[in-house]
């Protein structure tokens, strides 16, 4: 009687793995800035014209997979993770200039008045 009681046991235990591996998955999923897949979602941003100024903002979400600038004249430009200002501060963004070439982030009111022609002004 007792053999039978244990491969009964061992001939459940593949079920119980199953079961066990799903609720750590299940669990994981749920956990606050836990990614089980690493998405490199991007999403398209178009610039809005601000007192004269090409103004772009980060989304909210903050997506990993970096944001696609779309201009006026259909080109478009990366602005990659990486190089998002902090929440709060801005980032004067040259689209012709590498990404570790673009000025450093700073204070908005300061950025807003010392954008160039042609650049744009990202909103962290």
């Amino acid at each position: 009687m007792d053999t039978l009681h244990r491969s009964n046991a061992w001939s459940r235990r593949p079920t119980l793995v199953a079961v066990v591996a799903a609720s750590a998955l299940a669990l994981a999923a749920c956990a606050p800035g836990t990614q089980l897949f690493d998405v490199r979602v991007s999403f398209d941003v178009t610039p809005v014209v601000r007192a004269g100024v090409l103004v772009v903002t980060v989304p909210a979400e903050r997506p990993a997979g970096g944001i696609t600038v779309r201009r006026s004249d259909a080109r478009s430009f990366r602005i990659p993770p990486g190089h998002y200002p902090p929440r709060g501060q801005c980032r004067i963004w040259v689209p012709n200039r590498p990404p570790g070439q673009q000025s450093p982030p700073g204070s908005c009111s300061d950025l807003e008045r010392r954008v160039p022609a042609g650049a744009y002004l990202v909103y962290g």
